[in-house]
């Protein structure tokens, strides 16, 4: 995985936090404790292994900070049964299409190159990945599949929504956090509150 030089090196969101209500802080600070994220409710370790990895590929960042909490994020959205927006007809419920994809993952990967994808090579990994998001390879054996391009949309925006509700990546993008209840001041077209971050580092 690459290394990553951020636009704002100095700046951290979490410095801010006194100034969040409670029940915000309460709930960013939650998304730095890896401890709470274990054992996982609803996945077996093994899905949350894939997970872990098949994200750090579509996302391209492997940091383990950062990648527990999206894996934490799949198994609480999961073990809660929180219902969906919208389905396709056909496109089974995001609990059984996340935990079917991922078991048929692991068939594909054994009958193409002998393992599961965890235990595959990492460029094997990300050669299989991007045929998957290319459409070119299915998610099926045996008789069982899964619509792979619906598969791959729902681990995707599942993924991208925790890590960029993640306080790591909010000081990496220069997003400063929840602005109640303080509210922004200086609102005009370049102006940043002091609290905000800046490009020139301060």
């Amino acid at each position: 995985m690459p290394e990553y030089e951020p636009h704002y090196p100095r700046f951290d969101v979490m410095r801010e936090e006194e100034n969040w209500d409670p029940h915000t802080r309460e709930i960013v600070t939650k998304r730095l404790k890896n401890e709470s994220f274990y054992p996982y409710r609803y996945l077996t370790q093994h899905e949350g292994d894939t997970l872990f990895r098949l994200c750090a590929i579509l996302l391209d960042d492997a940091r383990s900070p950062v990648l527990a909490y999206v894996v934490f994020h799949f198994d609480s959205t999961l073990q809660a049964g929180i219902g969906e927006a919208q389905r396709k007809i056909g496109v089974p419920k995001q609990s059984e299409l996340i935990r079917d994809g991922l078991a048929l993952l692991d068939q594909v990967c054994t009958e193409r190159h002998g393992n599961r994808f965890i235990s595959m090579e990492e460029s094997d990994q990300r050669r299989f990945v991007g045929q998957l998001v290319r459409g070119e390879i299915g998610l099926s054996s045996g008789g069982r599949q899964v619509p792979v391009r619906e598969w791959i949309n729902k681990i995707l925006t599942e993924a991208v929504a925790a890590y960029y509700s993640h306080p790591s990546i909010w000081s990496e993008i220069g997003y400063a956090g929840p602005a109640y209840p303080r509210g922004y001041v200086r609102s005009e077209l370049g102006l940043t509150d002091p609290w905000e971050a800046r490009r020139d580092g301060k």
